[in-house]
């Protein structure tokens, strides 16, 4: 699950969140992955329409601090 409104590589030639954002979501519980990408995606657009310049690092802080605060630290005898 990626959110909708990211930095991709469609943004500039260099960079391209998307797998980054891909492997913080997978840290999530299943169960709240889909709130935090569309939560992350809102803010992405917010953003990204007022014009701010920093969208993408406020948007990824955010995530950063978001899976710190709820990633799975268990995987053990998950399977």
């Amino acid at each position: 699950m990626i959110p909708k409104h990211h930095y991709s590589a469609e943004d500039g030639p260099t960079y391209n969140d998307t797998g980054w954002i891909e492997a913080q979501l997978d840290m999530l519980p299943i169960s709240i992955q889909k709130k935090v990408a569309e939560k992350y995606s809102d803010i992405y657009l917010k953003l990204i329409t007022e014009g701010d310049t920093k969208a993408r690092f406020r948007c990824n802080s955010w995530l950063r601090k978001t899976v710190a605060k709820y990633k799975v630290t268990d995987q053990e005898g998950l399977f």
